[in-house]
């Protein structure tokens, strides 16, 4: 693609190799074959998988990385190493930092979100260098010199669950070394245990937060500062020797691209339709959509590709809405924990189990990219699903989600 072309028949730009970018692109190739030109832009080389980072510092799992290169050409997609920084949808075209500008017929907006520290004193997980902070963490309390660790959620918007599974496996990693008297608290504004999955969901968490010798603390916003955090609910000061957090999220900042106050998050409709942008769809984190994970990010790709294959190609007549149903495997140092969305009267018996409740059963739930890093990771991967398995989705509901 030449540098500063417009408007170019049949050109389909991919902003981001995440998990909504690499969802978008198989789905695009699994619909609509050698019909598009693809553009993948990321300002990033690899794809790495983000859920499994939280296991390593405990020993217990490596985040697999994969070169976008190798996927890009896998698929047929040309890869431009950028950063996106504007989008002009009259002309049909975005701009990237010291690069070239691409044309697009359809551009798949899914850049993630951008993410800061929300405390100066705490170790933010998903930062560089978190991971060897948690390790080192552990050290510390393992050998007494640390007596007391606050697992923070900053808010309501963005995934928690890495919190949880950090609170839980700490706490179980001391237990099986015999460490006595350290005191953990999880801290958060939710009034339940990962009150996202449901009233049986929260509940099973709960019980996993007490046999590792969690306190849960809830309902509660904080503000951590150096040795302790003070509690917002009562303004009472809590003395901790460490902190984890998770990042504060804002929407990707694109020039051109309508942005949703207060966080300036994506506006887009059912379809992942860019409010106000014509043949502009949006994805993954950076939409304004207030849970941020890998399996949703993927069904909102799904949605896009799906209604863009129908309406600009005739494709598909599957052009179905994004109606989330969230996923999520808890790792607890043990048996992982299968969890999934629920709503009064669906599936009551099985909120969560100690056996997948989807396949492939990994951290990140795409319809394309899934089965894809499976295969890639193992040459066995899982293969097909055990006799009699079925997976039913149940959406989110508003007595759910953050808000």
């Amino acid at each position: 693609m030449s540098e500063g072309q417009g408007f170019i028949s049949g050109q389909v730009v991919i902003v981001g190799g995440g998990v909504a970018g690499l969802e978008a692109l198989i789905a695009l190739r699994a619909l609509l074959g050698d019909r598009v030109g693809v553009t993948l832009v990321s300002r990033d080389d690899w794809f790495v998988d983000r859920p499994l980072t939280v296991a390593e510092p405990f020993g217990l799992a490596s985040a697999a990385r994969y070169p976008l290169a190798e996927i890009a050409a896998e698929f047929d997609a040309e890869l431009v190493h950028a950063t996106v920084t504007s989008v002009d949808g009259t002309e049909h075209q975005v701009s990237c930092a010291g690069g070239p500008k691409l044309g697009f017929e359809t551009l798949i907006l899914a850049p993630g979100a951008r993410a800061r520290a929300p405390f100066a004193d705490a170790i933010v997980f998903g930062a560089a260098e978190s991971g060897r902070a948690v390790k080192d963490m552990l050290s510390r309390l393992g050998s007494g010199e640390a007596r007391s660790a606050a697992f923070v959620a900053p808010g309501l918007t963005g995934w928690l669950l890495p919190l949880y599974e950090l609170a839980i496996m700490t706490g179980r990693e001391l237990s099986r070394a015999n460490v006595e008297g350290v005191q953990l608290r999880l801290i958060t504004p939710e009034e339940r245990p990962l009150m996202v999955f449901g009233e049986q969901g929260s509940e099973s968490v709960s019980r996993l937060l007490d046999a590792a010798g969690v306190e849960f603390v809830g309902a509660t916003g904080a503000t951590v500062r150096s040795g302790e955090v003070v509690l917002g609910a009562t303004g009472e000061s809590v003395a901790v020797d460490c902190v984890v957090t998770m990042p504060l999220l804002s929407g990707p900042s694109l020039a051109g691209v309508p942005a949703t106050p207060p966080d300036d998050f994506i506006p887009v409709d059912e379809f992942g339709r860019v409010v106000g942008l014509a043949d502009v769809y949006a994805a993954g984190d950076a939409v304004d959509f207030p849970v941020k994970q890998g399996g949703l990010a993927a069904q909102q790709a799904d949605a896009v590709v799906a209604h863009l294959a129908a309406a600009r190609y005739g494709a598909s007549d599957d052009a179905a809405p994004f109606r989330p149903v969230l996923r999520g495997m808890l790792l607890t140092g043990g048996e992982p924990r299968f969890m999934r969305s629920g709503v009064a009267g669906a599936d009551p018996d099985v909120p969560g189990a100690w056996f997948p409740l989807w396949w492939p059963p990994t951290k990140i739930a795409g319809r394309h990219l899934a089965p894809y890093l499976q295969k890639r990771g193992d040459e066995e991967g899982f293969g097909l699903p055990p006799a009699g398995f079925i997976d039913i989705d149940i959406p989110l509901t508003s007595s759910t989600l953050p808000g």
